[in-house]
């Protein structure tokens, strides 16, 4: 249940006995019709600040509203569903004051939690060592996202330079931000603790998938990501960035397609093609063409009208619905 991840997330927050003339903690609600303001002040025992917005604004925007009334110099969010580890705070703030250079952007190590099979997978380490993350580091955001928000604490002065989220990516807004903070302001990593990222399927990122609303922002993060980077480095990343968000998407599809949608999995397919044009000879487009095609019968209903013409690339693919 919701209630109980946010109990959990901010339980984790409070245990760490942070001062309140220290730490500010808000609650951003973005349910119109939720009931939790009772609650966080019982849980928190009046220590967290609830705000419920009049109309579901969405992630980022929320996030962004959140940021721009709070008032600490330094901004960590976390999602209800997040969790950070024991001494979070403190660990984060003795680095950041041991830092050689200011910095915008401090960020720890991060775990994935898999909700389904109760595992813990931990993320791929941003550096061999703790400390500033040097000009090779923007290659890891130009090539996927490689971080997660929960493991991020951010410098409020970052926020009014380089501005917030942006609004229009619903899937990336995150990614963009920070492949935008790593070409403008120094990174610190501290590896000494940790942050965790829930994977459930009640997740907003879950619900975007069945959309491929993903697909379309992952398109347009590669586009600006390419249009940023120095000539040369875009030369050297794009193409391994542009091949390995094609392979992802078209599994994104062939999960749709176990789901019987249909068109979700063609929107896939088409995205696919057009982030990597090469992707029209990878066996795993052939191998999705070839499920849906045989779907045709089985799907009746599913697709709008007789029959779905689809070109895709030098693919004419006809799906049969009856």
């Amino acid at each position: 249940k919701r209630a109980d991840l946010l109990k959990h997330c901010l339980d984790k927050v409070l245990s760490q006995k942070i001062a309140p003339d220290r730490m500010e903690i808000l609650i951003a609600d973005d349910d119109p019709q939720s009931a939790f303001g009772p609650r966080v002040a019982e849980w928190s025992q009046g220590r967290a600040l609830y705000m419920r917005n009049p109309q579901n604004i969405g992630t980022f925007p929320n996030m962004n509203a959140a940021i721009s009334r709070s008032r600490g110099e330094w901004i960590h969010i976390v999602a209800d569903d997040d969790w950070v580890g024991p001494d979070f705070y403190a660990v984060m703030e003795n680095a950041i004051a041991a830092a050689p250079q200011e910095i915008g952007v401090a960020v720890s190590h991060h775990v994935h939690y898999r909700e389904d099979s109760k595992t813990f997978d931990p993320a791929r380490p941003l550096a061999e060592h703790p400390g500033i993350l040097g000009p090779a580091f923007l290659a890891r955001p130009a090539l996927m996202n490689p971080v997660q928000i929960p493991a991020i604490v951010t410098r409020r002065q970052t926020f009014e330079r380089l501005g917030l989220f942006r609004e229009d990516l619903p899937y990336t807004g995150d990614w963009e931000f920070w492949f935008r903070a790593a070409r403008q302001v120094p990174w610190l990593y501290v590896p000494g603790t940790v942050a965790y990222f829930r994977m459930h399927p009640r997740s907003q990122t879950r619900a975007l998938l069945r959309t491929a609303q993903t697909a379309e922002d992952l398109r347009r993060m590669l586009d600006l990501i390419e249009q940023s980077l120095p000539p040369d480095m875009a030369r050297q990343i794009m193409p391994k960035a542009r091949a390995h968000h094609a392979i992802q998407i078209l599994r994104n599809g062939k999960a749709s397609l176990q789901l019987k949608l249909i068109e979700v999995a063609e929107r896939y397919i088409r995205e696919a093609c057009a982030i990597h044009p090469d992707i029209i000879n990878a066996p795993e487009l052939i191998a999705l063409l070839v499920v849906l095609l045989s779907l045709g019968d089985a799907c009746a209903g599913e697709v709008c009208g007789d029959c779905c013409d689809q070109l895709i690339d030098g693919f004419h693919v006809r799906v049969l619905a009856g």
